[in-house]
């Protein structure tokens, strides 16, 4: 008879064994340290153990407001808190991962090759944010709180994340979901402020205008289009044609007396709050 080999007896074996004990350690630290002020810089820096990435940020999505900081990396040069005003202040209406929280607000993880669209990096918000502060890849954990509401963890890194890396999230991903979801039972409430002017905003009518005129509809577009969406992309987004979508396009252009989307992007960051 053919006795199995122990698990001590294989080295792989025992090398996930504890891995996973490891692992069991971790998130008994992070849930003694869920109401603490440092609980997002320990949960970051259990995760740089696993994994590779240069900035961080915690933070909530909503359906009809801009969104809150939580906490973030903290660069030395104050070079992040510049750029995530200005994140707030409208440019996260052209976050691939917040128009796609949008759309499906789901719990789990969420990678930029998933949400970007085709033309993303040829846009004004890759080149004056996304390069800038994330400048390669990002990945996002998410956990949905309700209909409005998404909490967030963003990754930044100068290389594009492996499938080994990816892994890992995958696997711990059930836990750290629910310890993000008890840590907002201690979350004071951030800065709020004012939705950009193009937000788009559900339930609202068709014909409701910005100070330019745009519909809703238009407003959609422009978002999307600078967010690098192609026409056809559009079009399945907001389940319409391709000849609507070019037919918006033209009726914006009109109204704002422009000829490209550098313009679009221009008038675009001038209505800023």
């Amino acid at each position: 008879m053919t006795i199995p080999p122990t698990t001590a007896s294989r080295p792989g074996a025992l090398a996930e064994l504890l891995n996973e004990l490891g692992w069991h350690r971790a998130f008994r630290v992070l849930l003694s340290r869920v109401d603490e002020d440092d609980f997002w810089m320990a949960v970051v820096r259990q995760l740089a153990r696993h994994l590779t990435f240069n900035t961080w940020v915690a933070l909530i999505f909503y359906q009809h407001r801009p969104p809150t900081i939580l906490a973030d990396s903290d660069e030395d040069d104050g070079t992040d808190e510049a750029l995530f005003q200005d994140y707030q202040r409208g440019l996260y209406l052209l976050d691939p991962f917040y128009v796609a929280c949008r759309e499906v607000n789901e719990s789990g993880l969420v990678t930029l090759d998933e949400v970007a669209p085709r033309h993303f990096r040829r846009t004004e918000y890759y080149q004056q944010y996304f390069s800038r502060n994330i400048v390669a890849d990002e990945i996002q954990l998410n956990r949905r709180l309700d209909e409005e509401r998404t909490l967030c963890l963003s990754l930044g890194a100068t290389t594009p994340f492996g499938s080994a890396e990816l892994g890992v999230l995958q696997l711990v991903q059930p836990w750290l979901l629910e310890l993000m979801r008890l840590r907002m039972h201690f979350e004071q409430g951030g800065e709020v402020l004012g939705p950009h002017p193009w937000h788009p905003h559900q339930g609202t009518s068709e014909q409701v205008a910005s100070r330019h005129g745009l519909t809703q509809r238009e407003r959609e577009v422009s978002q999307l289009m600078l967010g690098g969406g192609s026409a056809k992309e559009i079009a399945r987004r907001l389940e319409i044609s391709v000849e609507t979508v070019r037919a918006h396009k033209k009726h914006l252009y009109t109204k704002l007396g422009i000829n490209s989307q550098a313009e679009l992007f221009s008038l675009f960051w001038q209505e800023r709050p």
